[in-house]
């Protein structure tokens, strides 16, 4: 993995986050009822939680709160899943598909109430979302999804045809749109420091530049070594996603890191905001490559989305700013002031798991992209999970996590997944 593919560019969040008192590296032996491995979203909300549940708990990061895709992604809190309603209603049913579609609305609600008690300053905004569709078939698939979920979930949806689009972004690219307006936009790292903090105001410990090298699995105990120390705990979560390596079995054959990319420009005249998205809704669209962007407060456009493979280096983020151009021409010229990139973790079906291990490892992982609300969520239903012995019986937990075949051979997976999509996008 080069440098550019370590994430050590610089991102927009990172660049305006604000000031926290980082978590010390952890030296010698440390105690609590739960060790957690990573200090994104889930593993934040699972310490939170957990604690006001009475646990003392330890947060392991191996670099900083909020490293990896929490602090990197676009900053999009949304509901739903990668899946439509209707593919998760032909799944489970449709009474099990309304579950799932409140328990993400409740999500995007849990991470609300945590912001508005803990005065989290993370630009949360109401903006509502848009979904673009690439293809036409797309779009005559999202005006059933509309009417589908306004006739049997009571959830209001608008879909806006090709000539009416321009209302709420001006691409010639796209054939149509559905609105949702319960979505929010926030910078994500600062929402991470934020949660962190209420972390900690609970009495969580988090310690950073602290990676976990091994787990050690006792009779009713476990211990998590790093190089200058050791945690010694009742329970384990493990909530590093994208970035789990081969530190938990199930994640290593489990879950698929994907590269994404994304850049941000330099500030731009409102006039020319007002022109390129009018509402200053968040845009994603249905292209398998998924591209993804949205103003910013500060009068940016943040741009992601494209080739979902490592090691490229420059070219990645040229691809990501020609699809940029090629989706709103009139940021043609226009100059890139950060670029960044990160990995998020997908399952086989492209849906969230609440898991355990077989040696007893608590874990949430495969958001696929929507993890900036069902993240805090899950880490709620985790610390559930350990204070309770239950988690909530919703279809995460009871779902397994399917291995992927050739899982050691990832490189060649994202290679494969690369070509594929490249080919669904460009037939009709």
């Amino acid at each position: 993995m080069d440098k550019m593919d370590r994430m050590d560019t610089l991102s927009l969040w990172k660049a305006t986050a604000k000031t926290f008192e980082h978590g010390k590296l952890l030296e010698g032996n440390e105690e609590a009822d739960v060790v957690i491995i990573g200090a994104g979203f889930t593993g934040l909300s699972s310490a939170y939680h957990l604690h006001k549940m009475g646990k003392s708990v330890i947060v392991l990061e191996q670099e900083t709160i909020g490293y990896g895709a929490s602090g990197r992604n676009g900053g999009m809190v949304l509901p739903g899943y990668k899946p439509t309603m209707q593919d998760l209603a032909k799944k489970y049913g449709e009474n099990e598909a309304r579950q799932l579609n409140d328990l993400s609305l409740n999500s995007v609600e849990l991470v609300k109430n945590i912001i508005d008690e803990h005065q989290i300053n993370c630009d949360f905004r109401k903006t509502g979302h848009v979904v673009a569709a690439y293809k036409a078939k797309h779009f005559e698939e999202m005006k059933h999804e509309s009417e589908y979920l306004n006739k049997y979930f009571g959830y209001e949806t608008s879909v806006l045809d090709r000539n009416q689009l321009p209302q709420e972004i001006d691409s010639p690219v796209y054939y149509g749109g559905l609105v949702d307006n319960t979505s929010y936009s926030f910078h994500p790292l600062n929402y991470a420091i934020g949660l962190g903090e209420a972390a900690k105001s609970v009495g969580a410990k988090i310690f950073e530049h602290s990676k976990a090298l091994s787990i050690e699995y006792g009779r009713n105990s476990v211990k998590v070594v790093i190089e200058k120390g050791v945690v010694t705990a009742k329970d384990i979560i493990v909530a590093t996603d994208g970035y789990s390596g081969k530190l938990l079995n199930e994640l290593n054959k489990g879950v698929l890191p994907i590269s994404a990319r994304i850049i941000a420009t330099e500030q731009l005249p409102e006039s020319l905001l007002n022109t390129v998205i009018p509402n200053d809704r968040m845009i994603f669209d249905t292209s398998n490559f998924l591209y993804y962007f949205r103003r910013t407060p500060d009068h940016r456009i943040v741009f992601g989305g494209g080739d979902v493979r490592p090691n490229l280096g420059d070219a990645a983020y040229q691809s990501v700013y020609d699809a940029m151009v090629k989706i709103m021409p009139k940021l043609a010229e226009r100059k890139i002031d950060y670029r960044w990139g990160g990995f998020i973790g997908v399952t086989v079906d492209t849906f969230p798991i609440i898991g355990r291990s077989k040696e007893g490892a608590y874990f949430a992982t495969g958001y696929s992209g929507h993890g900036a609300s069902l993240s805090t969520l899950f880490g709620k239903l985790l610390a559930q999970w350990i204070v309770t012995g239950n988690a909530g019986g919703f279809r995460f937990e009871k779902e397994r996590l399917k291995t992927f075949p050739f899982y050691n051979q990832k490189m060649m997976l994202v290679n494969l997944a690369h070509i594929s999509f490249k080919l669904l996008d460009m037939i009709g």
